[in-house]
């Protein structure tokens, strides 16, 4: 208990300060004062330095070779990057480039995010997580990199389409299927903690599903190396801005950039009250059972409104238990609900502490078995060993039944009272 209320009373305080009593500082800044040059050092690891400033040049990283990469279409746009789709004329191949085209105009925090995001990305080679295949800048001295390019569609569209119950992927994601995505997710998180990075904006929007049953990761702009800082793995680059506590300019749904950052239903309260040192792995888990419940509710954890009291409820914990969601699709099955609940708990110690742990219970309600999320009782194990070996208990209570009644036909014939005739 002296935990839980420790952590209840850190957050009030910081919630205070944060949330209401939080100035703008940057907008009452002399607009001069804004345009002026910054230079700011940022060091990987143990690699050359890259000096960056609001007029600047990458000179540290490889520049793009003249004619390599030649343009077909834009595909989109989100925050600071523009996405592309190219060709590779050296292999033939189409890939997406993300790039900053203002980046002349931009804050130096912001290129930074945009080179981190590339790095730490490019460091986390698994399948389900999106390849980076080149980074470096362009002829306009603007950072850019490509990554595979992809087909398919994010998993909030999906999940839009399964709200208003259309009939192809109502009939498709089955609880089944839904929960083989998931766990794809999960695969890709659980790499990429065993590298001392957690992503920090886990979402809907940032999972994409492919047309042949890819499942990947996306957007690892927030992402933080919580691995040792001397570690040659150590992707993160050493950056330490005049301000650090940039105030967020805020949409409900967006990714919030300041001092509270990821998405208000999805980010963790110790994000929402911009507890950064509190940030863990913790941290993406609950972003992970804030996604199983979008995905068995087909809504978000909190409703679309007022961002600032979307964060205090995630701080305070005010999260709808799945099966008190209105218009529910079905029900959310007992198991499914406590994991969903476990992983979002407030505090988080109590929820899991790693994602193996989280796999693990979902492997075991999977397999008909109890999650360490009920805490279940003999009646619940009992109950649930029969709907596990129901197939096997309807033969044997068969071949009991059957046996009784050969049993009784026997003692018929030999107490006399069955005969059967075979005169005419």
């Amino acid at each position: 208990m002296e935990n839980t209320d420790k952590f209840e009373i850190k957050l009030d305080e910081r919630t205070s300060q944060l949330l209401l009593n939080r100035s703008y500082e940057m907008e009452q800044k002399d607009q001069a004062e804004q345009n002026e040059t910054i230079t700011e050092k940022i060091i990987l690891g143990t690699e050359p330095d890259i000096q960056l400033g609001v007029n600047f040049s990458l000179g540290s990283l490889s520049r793009q070779p003249e004619g390599k990469y030649r343009f077909i279409r834009s595909i989109g746009f989100g925050g600071m990057k523009t996405v592309t789709e190219v060709i590779d004329r050296d292999t033939g191949r189409r890939v997406a480039m993300a790039s900053v085209p203002d980046a002349q105009e931009r804050h130096v925090s912001d290129l930074y995010r945009f080179v981190q995001e590339a790095i730490i990305t490019a460091r986390l080679e698994h399948p389900n997580i999106v390849p980076i295949h080149d980074i470096g800048i362009d002829a306009d001295e603007a950072p850019y990199f490509t990554m595979k390019l992809l087909k398919g569609r994010t998993l909030s569209v999906l999940l839009r389409k399964l709200r208003d119950k259309e009939p192809y992927e109502t009939n498709k994601y089955n609880e089944e299927r839904l929960l083989f995505v998931f766990m794809r997710i999960c695969n890709a998180m659980a790499f990429a903690h065993s590298k001392h990075v957690i992503h920090l904006d886990l979402k809907p929007d940032n999972v994409h599903i492919g047309e042949f049953g890819e499942v990947l990761v996306l957007d690892w702009g927030l992402a933080k190396y919580i691995g040792t800082t001397d570690n040659l793995a150590n992707p993160m680059l050493k950056y330490h801005p005049a301000y650090e506590d940039e105030p967020p300019v805020i949409a409900s749904g967006a990714t919030l950039d300041g001092i509270a950052r990821g998405t208000p239903g999805y980010m963790a309260p110790e994000q929402a009250a911009g507890l950064n040192s509190q940030k863990d792995r913790r941290s993406d888990i609950y972003a992970l059972g804030a996604i199983l419940y979008a995905m068995f509710t087909h809504h978000n954890p909190l409703p679309s409104g007022n961002v600032k009291e979307m964060l205090i409820s995630t701080i305070k914990g005010e999260i709808t238990p799945p099966n008190k969601v209105k218009n529910l699709p079905r029900p959310v099955p007992a198991g499914l609900e406590a994991i969903i609940m476990k992983a979002m708990q407030q505090n988080p110690d109590k929820r899991y502490q790693s994602v193996n742990e989280l796999r693990e219970d979902l492997f075991a309600y999977i397999g008909g078995y109890a999650t360490t999320a009920e805490s279940p009782g003999p009646t619940r194990k009992i109950w649930l060993f029969l709907v596990r070996n129901w197939r096997s208990l309807l033969l044997f209570i068969t071949f009991v039944l059957l046996m009784a009644l050969f049993g009784v036909i026997l003692w018929l014939f030999s107490s006399g009272a069955l005969e059967i005739s075979f005169e005419q």
